[in-house]
């Protein structure tokens, strides 16, 4: 094998790699976009203190006494979306039965699912409110 050859299968050996690294990044970042919900309301506040964390160079200590303070934010705006999801709930029931009205029965089958995975993923946050209350605003 030339020299020349032995190169280009280098190159293309090395393209490959960049492209298959690049497509399972995007997969990657795809799935969790998509089962970021199933991890519950707890997640969320773990992500928050992680990003802080990371983009304030917070040191331990710091991040000992933000952590409370994130908690106490995050528990205060689930309170408040558990306290006006009946609100939420009419005005999208309303909007979904008007929205039927105009999909066939396969899309309004579709519909319906997703509107399950949202209302499961409320009922979620509900009992994470309550789990946390009853524990004393204490994360579990």
């Amino acid at each position: 094998m030339s020299r020349t050859g032995l190169w280009i299968g280098l190159i293309i050996l090395f393209g490959a790699g960049a492209l298959m690294g690049a497509v399972g990044t995007s997969l990657y970042y795809q799935y969790e976009e998509e089962h970021r919900w199933e991890r519950g309301p707890g997640a969320r506040q773990e992500r928050i203190m992680k990003r802080l964390t990371q983009e304030l160079a917070l040191s331990p200590a710091q991040q000992a006494e933000v952590e409370p303070i994130v908690a106490r934010g995050h528990l205060e705006l689930l309170r408040l979306r558990v306290h006006y999801q009946p609100d939420v709930d009419r005005v999208l029931d309303a909007g979904m039965h008007e929205l039927k009205a105009k999909l066939s029965a396969e899309q309004q089958a579709k519909l319906d699912g997703l509107h399950a995975q949202l209302q499961q993923r409320w009922r979620t946050t509900r009992e994470y409110v309550r789990q946390t209350q009853d524990a004393g605003g204490r994360k579990e």
